[in-house]
């Protein structure tokens, strides 16, 4: 059985220091592109968790904020 949506884990930075660096996850149908869904929120795809698990996907997003932000 195909999972019906993804997460996106992806760093949104920018070159002002108003704007705070952050990682973000979101979940996104199975279908979407994930570089572009990363792209319109204003960041750079970081990972791509295939399970449709909240809790991997934090996990995942708290490994790829260490490693950018720490």
């Amino acid at each position: 059985m195909k999972p019906k949506s993804k997460w996106v884990v992806t760093l949104v930075a920018f070159d002002d220091n108003d704007v705070e660096t952050q990682v973000i996850k979101e979940r996104i149908p199975a279908d979407e592109d994930e570089r572009l869904a990363a792209f319109l929120r204003g960041g750079e795809l970081m990972a791509v968790v295939m399970l449709d698990d909240e809790r991997v996907a934090e996990a995942e997003r708290q490994h790829v904020e260490k490693m950018c932000l720490r």
